[in-house]
């Protein structure tokens, strides 16, 4: 008997001023170009496929308008931290403290408890996770352990449990990493981003193709500049 497979699709919902390459290069934007995310909501809508909305807390009081359609159709809110900054560079407490603010405005903003998160850039540490265990979210999804990108660590996961290829439980509060492929031996990112956005195709669709083949869970994530019109 064939395994059941599963793709779980989620969008990191930021304003193309929130891309860590456009800060980092001090490149002033104009558009938000916000309207990607309208195109990617149409395209899940279509297709019957609810997912996941990984948003910015700062952000979410702007684009109310477009989130709470999204929520009340079934698809599921939660942080992308409480602004484009990558937690690693971060103090601890900073990070705690807004992220808790954060989490309880869009609580009362939306009417959903938050329980997912998603570190920009994949930033997260140990520590880090244990704060959002303490404020009270179900799981996180910053697990990537790609060395090579920006503001990335090895996420210690010793004390969870391994479920399936990138799913770990630690009580009742799970971490759902990003999937890579492998090639001459080591990994690379094929989730989506820029990770497939900035390569070579024919690449990213052989590692991919051959993830699919082997396994049975598989996470992809795009922005919405990258759906823009």
């Amino acid at each position: 008997m064939r395994h059941k497979k599963y793709a779980v699709f989620t969008m990191d919902v930021e304003t193309f001023a929130d891309t860590e390459c456009i800060k980092a290069a001090g490149i002033p934007v104009e558009s938000d170009l916000m309207d990607g995310f309208d195109e990617y909501i149409k395209i899940m809508d279509r297709y019957g496929i609810k997912n996941t909305l990984f948003t910015i807390g700062e952000l979410a009081p702007r684009i109310a308008g477009r989130l709470k359609p999204c929520i009340a159709n079934g698809h599921a809110l939660a942080m992308h931290s409480h602004a484009h900054v990558a937690p690693m560079t971060e103090s601890v407490e900073h990070f705690r403290e807004k992220t808790r603010l954060a989490k309880a405005q869009m609580r009362e903003l939306f009417g959903v408890d938050v329980i997912g998160f998603r570190a920009p850039c994949f930033s997260m540490d140990k520590t880090r996770l244990d704060v959002l265990q303490e404020l009270g979210f179900r799981y996180d999804s910053s697990h990537l352990n790609f060395l090579p990108a920006r503001h990335t660590v090895k996420l210690d996961l010793q004390d969870f449990q391994r479920l399936r290829r990138g799913v770990f439980r630690r009580d009742n509060f799970y971490e759902f990493g990003l999937s890579k492929g492998t090639v001459f031996g080591r990994s690379f990112p094929i989730s989506g981003g820029g990770y497939v956005r900035l390569t070579p195709w024919g690449f990213v669709k052989t590692l991919l193709l051959n993830y699919i083949r082997k396994n049975d869970y598989y996470v992809f994530y795009l922005h919405p500049f990258e759906l823009t019109r």
